[in-house]
């Protein structure tokens, strides 16, 4: 189990892990934030560069292709940005879709209860 960790680790998922957590610790540094924020920031910086990178990645070799020619530390160089924004962007997200959930629940009329059909 401890082999495949490390196999997993020196590939390129968890190189991406490794660069988005380290983006993660940037981030949280460089907002001066408590330790329980800076753990927040670190997972949230792996998780999104591991998951978001199909998506960002191509975004990024089109801006990065001709500054880091070995595509490698390209890649790794995209998971770090990704981690440093990463938390911001789930961030968004989460704050888009709370503000939608509770625009479509104001404007859902509210259950009539038994006690107001028989008011009436």
């Amino acid at each position: 189990m401890h082999e495949g960790f490390w196999v997993w680790l020196i590939g390129e998922k968890g190189q991406l892990a490794v660069a988005g957590a380290l983006g993660g610790v940037v981030r949280w540094l460089s907002l001066r934030e408590d330790w329980k924020d800076g753990l927040v920031s670190i997972t949230v910086g792996a998780i999104c560069a591991v998951y978001l990178s199909p998506l960002a990645i191509p975004l990024f070799d089109s801006v990065l292709g001709k500054i880091v020619v070995d595509a490698a530390a390209r890649h790794s160089f995209s998971g770090f940005l990704i981690g440093i924004g990463g938390i911001a962007v789930s961030g968004l997200v989460l704050d888009i879709w709370k503000a939608r959930r509770t625009q479509v629940s104001a404007d859902k009329p509210a259950p009539s209860s038994k006690q107001d059909k028989a008011n009436d």
